[in-house]
């Protein structure tokens, strides 16, 4: 009996995509739905966009500096989660406040925990609902073409007034909401790029 088990944490089985290329893989299929934001929302969800990402990379960098760690920020997680970030705020959203749900994110609900693959919960979606308990009304404020509505959920759950938008219209994305969720198509297309991909 010559051979020998090596006992080690997971993952047992390697694969040709690393850290780098499934976050960027996942970046891109996320491309879609940002353009569509973009499209029906403004530059203001460009921006937006490009505030979260920069501060998730931003506090990761500054934490990892200080607690003299290896700097990961080229994996880009940290970067996806600024994007998911985004996609998860009104247009409207202060940018001091996408700057904030961006460090919590990123360092009380990644890095406190080890970084990437140990925390508890999905950093960009805890840093939405710390902007959630935080700030409500920035949050619930959905914009477009520069009027004011309800989202068609608040409608139906009867939360909100107003005429609920057509299935084209809730398929296509020009309904208000949050920068990244509104066009159901733009999501199937990056969900579809992922399938083929063999990621999810």
């Amino acid at each position: 009996m010559d051979r020998h088990l090596i006992v080690a944490s997971s993952p047992h089985v390697r694969a040709e995509l690393n850290v780098r290329k499934i976050m960027g893989w996942v970046i891109l299929a996320l491309l879609p739905a940002g353009i569509a934001g973009v499209a029906f929302f403004g530059v203001r969800a460009l921006v937006v966009m490009a505030v979260c990402v920069a501060a998730c990379v931003i506090a990761e960098v500054l934490w990892q500096t200080l607690a003299k760690q290896p700097i990961t920020s080229s994996d880009l997680s940290a970067a996806l989660t600024g994007l998911l970030l985004a996609y998860n705020l009104p247009p409207t959203v202060p940018l001091w406040m996408a700057i904030a749900g961006s460090f919590f994110a990123i360092i009380i609900v990644k890095q406190f925990f080890g970084g990437l693959g140990q925390n508890i919960a999905n950093p960009a979606l805890a840093g939405r609902a710390m902007m959630l308990i935080c700030c409500p009304v920035a949050m619930f404020s959905c914009f477009l073409d520069g009027v004011t509505g309800a989202t068609p959920l608040a409608i139906i759950k009867g939360v909100a007034a107003g005429n609920l938008p057509s299935l084209a219209d809730m398929f296509i994305g020009r309904i208000g909401g949050c920068i990244g969720e509104t066009s159901a198509v733009a999501l199937l297309i990056g969900g579809g790029l992922l399938i083929a991909k063999g990621i999810i």
